[in-house]
């Protein structure tokens, strides 16, 4: 029973940082795996900017790089026994890879891996996020 406990202790702030507990109850409207055409369609109002990849960076600091880590490469401490988070720096991307479909995930959160995000930023925070980890990719 102890052991059982300290388990559960140590998921705690991984299960709150990374949403899930938010999501709880509620049915994922995030696509599962391959990407939403609906989100695809949806474009980015917010100019890629030095002021807007520098708000994204804080947000994502804040919300994000305890399961993605740091710098993106899915390298964070929060992320859940088995279920790796993704990867921002490389080429795939499991849930659609444009601007709007990146979107999505945030705000709405995965199937399986990751909670909404929706009612803890705004549109205009996302937006910024997004921008910040189009920052993160690997350059050619």
């Amino acid at each position: 029973m102890q052991d059982r406990r300290v388990r559960w202790a140590a998921a705690l702030p991984w299960l709150f940082t990374c949403g899930v507990l938010a999501a709880a109850g509620q049915a994922p409207t995030a696509p599962r795996r391959g990407g939403n055409p609906e989100a695809a369609k949806r474009v980015n109002p917010v100019a890629v900017s030095p002021e807007s990849i520098a708000a994204g960076r804080r947000s994502y600091n804040q919300f994000c790089a305890n399961c993605h880590g740091p710098t993106g490469k899915g390298d964070g401490n929060g992320g859940a026994a088995g279920a790796a988070p993704a990867d921002l720096t490389d080429a795939t991307w499991d849930y659609g890879s444009t601007d709007g479909e990146i979107f999505g995930v945030i705000h709405d959160g995965t199937a399986n891996d990751m909670g909404s995000y929706a009612e803890r930023l705004k549109d205009a925070d996302i937006w910024n996020i997004v921008n910040y980890v189009r920052s993160l990719a690997v350059k050619k």
